[in-house]
């Protein structure tokens, strides 16, 4: 194995991961499953939570965001351990979601000006509000910071840092996820940045 992988095989690799990722959650996401056995796990302080449909585009760069790394990761080692954080979060997410099916209350038919308003119908006719827990916006954000503190070091770390916490707080904003949602993804996101840590560092 070599040491440095180019951009052009770097992005072939990322668009193929791309495309199962789609798949693997539009898959899950359109099971089909009774309303009455999807669990519920919103308590009182998320219904007391603003809805800020302006945090829309925080929420759809986490898109740009996890993506990030791998045109920046030339190191082999780096890199794969990066995919397999991306892979690992999103199979066991998905796993989570199909065999824990759960569901949010979110501000259906929005009437929402601007930008945000755009972006969140457009999001909500595409995908139901089924399997949020955990949070694989969350999860996947987790190992995208590590990576930056590893590579630019704790300024650029600190940064990438402070926009992932503005991710999760933005699944709360645009009613896209329970604080429940966003603990769990935090958790299982670590959890498997600990480990693809350990094994590349071993």
């Amino acid at each position: 194995m070599e040491n440095t992988l180019s951009l052009t095989y770097r992005l072939e690799i990322l668009i193929l991961t791309l495309l199962g990722w789609l798949i693997l959650y539009f898959f899950v996401n359109r099971l089909e499953v009774a309303h009455e056995r999807r669990l519920d796990l919103g308590m009182e302080i998320d219904r007391k939570i603003p809805f800020l449909p302006q945090f829309a585009l925080v929420y759809f760069s986490t898109y740009i965001f996890v993506v990030q790394p791998f045109l920046v990761l030339a190191d082999a080692r780096q890199f794969y351990w990066m995919l397999a954080s991306f892979v690992t979060i999103s199979v066991g997410s998905s796993l989570i979601h199909a065999t824990v099916p759960s569901k949010i209350e979110r501000r259906e038919e929005l009437n929402v000006a601007g930008m945000s308003g755009w972006m969140l119908g457009l999001f909500q006719k595409t995908c139901k509000p089924y399997g949020n827990f955990p949070s694989m916006h969350v999860g996947l954000s987790v190992p995208v910071v590590g990576a930056n503190y590893i590579i630019f070091g704790p300024l650029v770390g600190t940064v990438t840092l402070l926009w992932g916490i503005l991710i999760a707080l933005s699944t709360l904003f645009t009613k896209q996820h329970y604080i429940l949602d966003v603990l769990a993804g935090a958790v299982g996101g670590l959890l498997v940045y600990g480990l693809m840590f350990w094994l590349m560092m071993g």
